[in-house]
């Protein structure tokens, strides 16, 4: 990864890396060493979501865009470029990439390419779909995108972290992905860049790390941003897979409840249009996401 922005650096681009971890100080260190280009460490943080608010506000205030990168991203500096002219197109909207998966650190491509996600609940609840990209557009709007590489302006980011940023209640991982569906509720369209590639390894061992935030993370997403008669429904089906709904709701209310009524300004978002809900859906962006991604 840093072989990879050093690249970069060494193409013109002026960048920062805000390293956000909760890996010991020797890693640190190696971190500092190896860059070639300014560095800002942060340690001890042991939230996804915490780790970047704190980058993103250390990084805003200098910054032309925000680039959110797991440590285990391959990307080329052209990927970046793109991704820089897409964001100068669309500055209202977050920008997702084209994901295929790598191995890692080689770099070498060892499955499909995946676009936008959104969860389907006909089976399981919360099972991930990638979505396929649109054979006559290089940019689609999409309900939300992978949480291991996106970018955004600071712009966006600020409004978005009046509105409680990314979730950082939870330890590890939790819903990531849930920041797509709230950038949309505050009228940022989440978009995808297909000619934008960055590959991602694709870890295994996050499931068992991460299951106790996995329930209560998710229903915090749902009681943000969705409407009720979706909401109902989708908890309906995590209650017949065994969750308890109503516990994950208690905390849920706990935490979010001062961002849900910041939030009520917005409209919630009809989740029937963004998660795969019954076995007739299919991918029906606003029709006025182009215009608005680029106010």
């Amino acid at each position: 990864m840093i072989a990879q922005l050093n690249d970069l650096a060494a193409e013109g681009e002026e960048i920062e890396l805000c390293f956000i971890t909760a890996s010991p100080a020797e890693e640190r260190a190696y971190v500092r060493k190896k860059a070639d280009f300014p560095v800002k460490i942060v340690g001890n943080v042991w939230s996804c979501g915490a780790a970047r608010n704190t980058g993103a506000i250390i990084a805003s205030p200098r910054s032309e865009a925000l680039f959110f990168f797991d440590c285990h991203i391959c990307f080329t500096p052209s990927a970046i470029k793109r991704a820089k002219e897409t964001l100068r197109r669309y500055p209202n909207a977050m920008l997702g990439f084209s994901v295929w998966v790598a191995d890692f650190p080689s770099c070498e491509r060892k499955g499909g390419v995946g676009h936008g996600v959104t969860f389907r609940f006909t089976k399981h609840p919360f099972e991930w779909v990638w979505l396929p990209s649109p054979s006559d557009e290089d940019v689609f709007a999409v309900p939300t995108v992978c949480g291991c590489a996106f970018a955004m302006t600071p712009q966006v980011f600020r409004h978005f972290y009046e509105f409680g940023g990314f979730l950082w209640q939870h330890h590890r991982l939790g819903w990531e992905e849930e920041h797509g569906f709230r950038l949309w509720r505050l009228q940022h369209p989440v978009i995808v860049d297909k000619r934008a590639e960055v590959g991602h390894f694709f870890k295994q061992s996050w499931k068992g790390v991460a299951a106790p935030e996995y329930y209560e993370s998710r229903v915090l997403g749902l009681y943000l941003s969705g409407d009720n008669e979706g909401c109902k429904e989708v908890l309906r089906a995590c209650e017949r897979d065994g969750w308890n709904v109503q516990k994950a709701l208690r905390w849920a209310r706990e935490h979010g409840y001062p961002i849900r009524k910041k939030l009520k300004r917005y409209p919630p978002l009809n989740l029937r249009r963004f998660l795969w809900i019954d076995e007739n859906w299919r991918w029906m962006p606003p029709a006025w996401w182009k215009k608005l991604a680029s106010s």
